[in-house]
């Protein structure tokens, strides 16, 4: 109950918590002589009050003399003629004619099967229960479903909900204890069974138990039940056959007792009602899903739950004690990666301003003006709409309107939480130099995505002063921004070891300025380096020009999160080796990086030191993989862009290639793209293109970047454009159309009597003009395949 009061306040909205009860609350009495009402209220006033809720609650006795504590009964009605919203929270009161009067009072049932069967069955007495209602929210998430066995009503239009949680009100302080999986329940409840067509399902959770009662002889994992309304035979029976029990009543009324109970297991195990079960009804409790939020992995019995939320990591359903052991030996094998996953599907699910966020829009309500930050902002990071596609590469260009859209953006403040787990799960280090529209992109997609969850260290190069304005800005906003201002241009290597020198995650992260991250995307990366035998990962993307490279049709960034997800969901767990993991992004244990040195400064601007960190790595005997589930977007050379047009580029390629040669003893070869369909088919249509247009004896020059596929050309001799004197390409642009226009003439002379851009490479006829007018007149041929010219 709490989560919705202090959820609901989050979102802007003036909460007060009222109980109108026409029975008397006898479970707090000791003695026939003690005053029900006043106890309750009592209560009430203690649980609250922690969370500043003096004056904003009611208990209203609707029996005896009828007595209202915590407000007057004028209060009351007042409260219950202005409210936008009145939630009849668990389906547990009978409304009354004033709580109904002003159209706002809202069904939430927290179990679902008795009131659809009792419709079923033409219960008129539950039709006049429900009629006052003007909307109706069940946790019967399955329900309406082919698979569900509830059967659907006519009359009234049931929705599916679930639990909020408040993620900050479980944060745990400490690593996963050695401890039991846990749960707490009610051993015993009968009076509940009902019968649907011929059936009875059952209400009491010990027919669930006791269908599992040999499960402690399957593990060695200890396994506690917190369970009230246990009888000593009962009892007996359960610890002959190695379960562990203890009394819930020593935490029931007590909220921080209870979370320290849950913060004390490993995880949790139990059982669903068989009512939920048979019936499949998707069903999940309030309880499992705080385990989930305190980033404890759960084990709980099927229920149909799912349909709507991922399994098989973090969460796991379970229908025979077999499956249930074998959850249990799947957490124990890798519990830091279990309890990450479970984390992040709290996250992602059961964040109240996901639930709640979705109850509003259900209700055509929505948060009102915010009443503090939130862990998670009900928009995206980034408007969804928002061109992320440059309009040129070689310098990286924005569309005008995507600047000014970023720029305009206030600076986003730090999230309420105080952390998502114990401590960052990473530390993230990024290198920037002005391009504050790209850095902004990068910095607030990481914090969206995150929040204070990583470390974000910005280590700057003499930026402008509007850049070193923000960033000074963000570190205010952000307590888990940690900025460094150079008075100088440091090289790029030189400042990832400045950034990662002051890391304190377990898992370090280099990322470029130039990306975009998307949701989930560390804890894909995460998920990789539980295997010990990898050393450094990288995700897949729209530009690394080698096998992390894939094909992308995207525009916006709504559709970038669109191809992340799907990419996210097809690819679950996959990777593929890499010969380099470029460092746009690339993840590491702090163990491997402390054992195998900080990245080589030697190398200037910022290309080869991934080359060479990459080939460390597989000396120190671990792999480089990508994490095919994981997308990153990457604008290319935003960082260092602007130099190709100054010749710097190219000229500190070739002296940093040397120095890898001469540092391995290797030749060093160019990265190569993965195989692709539509790729392949480019390749066969400039093919075509150059067979049907250029003599048998044509020797080729191809604007190629390196891919040795292109200069397969139906028997015609073909050349990268540019090459080296070795006949390899030359592994860079050229730095100025005369550059380019000398290269062309010194092939020429060489035997090249044609030149060929495929389509991918057609901006060089926009940025390097001198060159497009050179070969103006010099045309053979355009299709959509690129264009061909004659020397």
């Amino acid at each position: 109950t709490l989560h919705y009061l202090l959820g609901f306040q989050r979102l802007g909205y003036d909460v007060h918590y009222v109980e109108a009860h026409g029975s008397t609350p006898t479970k707090l009495m000791r003695s026939p002589e003690d005053d029900s009402s006043a106890l309750a209220a009592a209560f009430i006033e203690r649980v609250l009050h922690p969370f500043g809720f003096e004056g904003r609650w009611a208990f209203h006795g609707l029996y005896a003399d009828g007595l209202c504590y915590g407000t007057s009964s004028d209060a009351l009605l007042k409260l219950y003629q202005a409210a936008d919203l009145i939630v009849n929270l668990h389906g547990a009161t009978v409304p009354s004619p004033e709580q109904a009067a002003n159209g706002r009072l809202v069904y939430l049932e927290t179990d679902p099967v008795q009131v659809q069967i009792q419709l079923a069955q033409g219960d008129r007495d539950v039709v006049e229960y429900l009629e006052p209602h003007v909307a109706f929210f069940t946790f019967g998430e399955n329900y309406g479903q082919p698979d569900c066995g509830l059967p659907v009503s006519p009359l009234f239009d049931f929705r599916p909900t679930r639990q909020p949680v408040l993620l900050d009100l479980w944060q745990r302080s400490c690593p996963p204890p050695e401890g039991a999986f846990r749960t707490i329940g009610n051993w015993r409840q009968d009076g509940a069974d009902i019968r649907y067509e011929d059936k009875v399902y059952n209400w009491s959770k010990h027919h669930e138990f006791l269908a599992i009662l040999d499960l402690p002889s399957l593990t060695s994992q200890d396994l506690e039940l917190a369970l009230a309304r246990v009888d000593e035979p009962s009892r007996a029976l359960l610890e002959e056959r190695g379960w562990r029990l203890c009394d819930p009543l020593a935490f029931s009324d007590d909220i921080d007792a209870y979370r320290a109970f849950i913060h004390g297991s490993r995880g949790e195990f139990s059982v669903a009602k068989d009512q939920n079960v048979r019936l499949r009804t998707g069903w999940f409790s309030d309880r499992s899903a705080t385990f989930l939020a305190s980033g404890l992995p759960v084990v709980v019995q099927d229920t149909a739950f799912d349909r709507i939320l991922p399994t098989g990591e973090g969460l796991f359903g379970f229908r025979t004690t077999e499956e249930a052991a074998d959850a249990i030996a799947t957490i124990n094998a890798a519990p830091s990666r279990h309890g990450r996953a479970a984390l992040e599907i709290a996250r992602e699910y059961f964040s109240h301003e996901v639930v709640l966020g979705d109850m509003l829009a259900e209700l055509g309500l929505r948060p009102r003006v915010d009443r503090g930050p939130r862990r998670r902002d009900l928009e995206a990071a980034l408007p969804s709409s928002l061109l992320v596609m440059p309009v040129s590469r070689h310098p990286t260009e924005l569309d005008p309107e995507t600047v000014e859209t970023v720029l305009r953006r206030p600076v986003p403040r730090a999230l309420d939480l105080r952390g998502d787990g114990v401590g960052p799960l990473a530390s993230v280090v990024v290198v920037t130099r002005d391009q504050l529209p790209l850095t902004r992109m990068s910095l607030e997609t990481v914090l969206h995505a995150n929040g204070s969850s990583v470390e974000l260290i910005v280590v700057d190069n003499a930026s402008e002063a509007e850049t070193r304005s923000y960033l000074a800005e963000l570190e205010r906003r952000h307590p888990s921004v940690r900025t460094v201002l150079n008075r100088e241009n440091r090289s790029y290597a030189a400042s990832l070891n400045q950034g990662l020198s002051l890391a304190s995650g377990a898992l370090l992260v280099l990322l470029n300025n130039d990306t975009i991250v998307t949701p989930g995307w560390l804890e894909g990366l995460a998920r990789q380096l539980e295997d010990a035998t990898v050393g450094l990962v990288g995700p897949v993307t729209n530009e690394a020009g080698n096998e992390a490279e894939i094909d992308v049709s995207y525009q916006t960034y709504g559709d970038l999160l669109e191809l992340a997800r799907d990419r996210a969901r097809a690819q679950r767990g996959r990777t593929s080796e890499l010969p380099v993991a470029t460092m746009f992004c690339a993840a590491m244990r702090r163990e491997d990086y402390e054992r195998i040195g900080p990245i080589d400064e030697g190398y200037e601007v910022g290309m080869f030191e991934d080359d060479d960190y990459s080939h460390r790595v597989r000396l120190a005997g671990l792999r480089v993989v990508c994490a095919e589930d994981v997308f990153v977007h990457h604008f290319g050379k935003g960082s260092f862009g602007s130099l190709v047009p100054t010749g710097v580029y190219a000229a500190r390629f070739e002296t940093n290639k040397q120095r890898f040669e001469a540092k391995w003893g290797l030749d060093w070869t160019g990265h190569s793209r993965r195989p692709s369909a539509a790729w392949d088919a480019a390749v066969a249509d400039l093919r075509r293109l150059v067979v049907e247009s250029l003599p048998a004896d044509a020797v080729v020059l191809v604007v190629s970047r390196g891919d040795e596929a292109l200069l397969h050309l139906g028997g015609r001799t073909g050349w990268h454009f540019p090459r080296n004197g070795a006949g390899e390409y030359a592994g860079h642009h050229p730095a100025t159309s005369a550059d380019a226009i000398a290269e062309l003439e010194r092939l020429r002379l060489e035997g090249a009597t044609h030149l060929v851009f495929p389509s991918t490479e057609l901006w060089w006829l926009d940025h390097y003009e001198e060159l497009r007018g050179h070969l103006e007149s010099r045309r053979v041929r355009e299709t959509s395949a690129g264009v061909a010219y004659t020397l």
